[in-house]
């Protein structure tokens, strides 16, 4: 993993500004404004300026998060084209991305949910409205939540897998959001109760701790399951999780996510019961601002994670053939197959080229013919195709391709399966090095 990468940094953020903006949209409509109603409008001063801090939380996480992801298209452009990150926005190449890739359509569709999210929370003011309004706005704040599942290493699996996975990640991110996310605002409630020092906040904080206490244990329990579905393919094997920077991070993962739940242990069988103490609602505030440190640290390991190639598939390529030569380049492609592609040499000049494809069970695809079309870097470039021919070991090989200059090439696998159907396994960004 480059920690020199900015784009690991933005994509944690990006993702702890999606959880953030998400989970206050859930706490307000699914436990606030629930243990609001048990004081009969008792307090109604203190909790329209309690709905003023959920309604910033969510703005400030949406802002971030559209920031970011234009931060971070910019530069995923800045990557394809090897161009530096302004000339990308100026000549259209970051609106190529957005417009002509998944990850950039989802992209724009999850900001235009959040903008919309945000608006409902700052408008829906009167009582009559908020019910109508506040389901809505919770919609909407799930498909901001759970749309990176199209975009991630599940969304790149092929077939019903491919589907299953997509399901299971999505469910992650949502019991995410709405577990990690709803912890500061959780925090702000206990604080304006011990600080107003009312009877009738009593109430509000014991309807809203029961109630998030009860959300918490169903977000644990999908957390744990779609944990182990998303181990079983990024990683695969106990070797794997132990001896690979990708496994490592993984734990890593999972040892925060046992602190967070240590931490809800002790706030739901401990304190909750004792919540009329100033004692036990003080430490209860203390354990949520925890927990909530410790759940947006495993949001940032989620940012990395992503961007690095999952240990399964490392392990997969070195057990079809072996690591990657030095200096070579080589890319893995999900689509409705898989293709591995590696270019010998990785840098400019002439090499050859080694195709191997699988099915979405891992084993050896039988083509009829196979083509491979490489775009040099620049956006001017027009693509360049090569028929290739079989090599014998379940490989298809091109023996002289031209890379004509450095920098992140474009590389799409043509693949005949039949007399009628044909697949385009890509486009997806290869990296070739200049000459020693």
């Amino acid at each position: 993993m480059n920690f020199a990468d900015p784009l690991v940094y933005v994509r944690a953020v990006h993702f702890a500004a999606t959880i953030g903006a998400a989970g206050a949209v859930f706490f307000q409509v699914l436990i606030a404004e629930p243990a609001f109603a048990a004081t009969r409008d008792a307090l109604p001063p203190a909790i329209e300026r309690l709905r003023h801090r959920f309604a910033w939380l969510v703005w400030t996480g949406v802002a971030v998060a559209i920031l970011s992801g234009a931060i971070w298209l910019g530069l995923l452009a800045s990557d394809i084209y090897d161009t530096p990150a302004a000339e990308v926005w100026r000549n259209g190449g970051v609106w190529t991305v957005a417009s002509e890739t998944r990850f950039g359509q989802v992209l724009l569709g999850r900001l235009a949910l959040a903008i919309t999210m945000a608006l409902i929370i700052l408008t829906a003011r009167s009582a009559a409205s908020r019910p109508r309004w506040d389901v809505i706005a919770v919609i909407l704040a799930a498909g901001f939540l759970i749309a990176p599942a199209w975009t991630g290493h599940a969304g790149a699996a092929p077939g019903r897998g491919g589907e299953f996975l997509v399901a299971a990640d999505a469910l992650h991110l949502l019991a995410a959001g709405a577990w990690v996310g709803g912890l500061v605002p959780l925090a702000l409630l206990l604080a304006a109760a011990r600080r107003a020092k009312e009877p009738e906040w009593t109430t509000v904080t014991v309807v809203a701790v029961h109630r998030f206490s009860w959300l918490g244990i169903a977000c644990v329990g999908s957390l744990l399951a779609t944990a182990f579905v998303n181990a079983w393919y990024e990683v695969g094997t106990f070797d794997a999780l132990v001896a690979t920077d990708y496994g490592r991070l993984v734990l890593l993962k999972l040892a925060l996510f046992a602190a967070m739940v240590a931490f809800a242990s002790i706030n739901r069988f401990r304190l909750t019961p004792r919540l009329a103490a100033a004692d036990a609602a003080r430490a209860l505030q203390r354990n949520t601002v925890a927990e909530a440190v410790l759940g947006f640290a495993a949001v940032a390991a989620v940012g990395f994670l992503g961007a690095m190639a999952p240990a399964s598939h490392l392990h997969h390529h070195e057990a079809y053939g072996g690591a990657v030569p030095a200096d070579a380049a080589f890319v893995h492609i999900h689509s409705d197959v898989m293709a591995e592609v590696t270019l010998m040499p990785g840098h400019t000049g002439t090499a050859r080229a080694s195709i191997q494809l699988f099915d979405e069970h891992f084993e050896p695809l039988i083509a009829q013919d196979v083509t491979l079309t490489l775009t040099p870097p620049h956006t001017a470039s027009k693509p360049i195709t090569y028929i290739a021919v079989p090599g014998g070991d379940d490989t298809w090989q091109v023996g002289r391709v031209a890379l004509t200059q450095p920098g992140n090439w474009t590389v799409t696998v043509g693949v005949a399966l039949g007399r009628n159907r044909r697949l385009d396994v890509g486009p997806a960004p290869i990296v070739i090095e200049p000459a020693p």
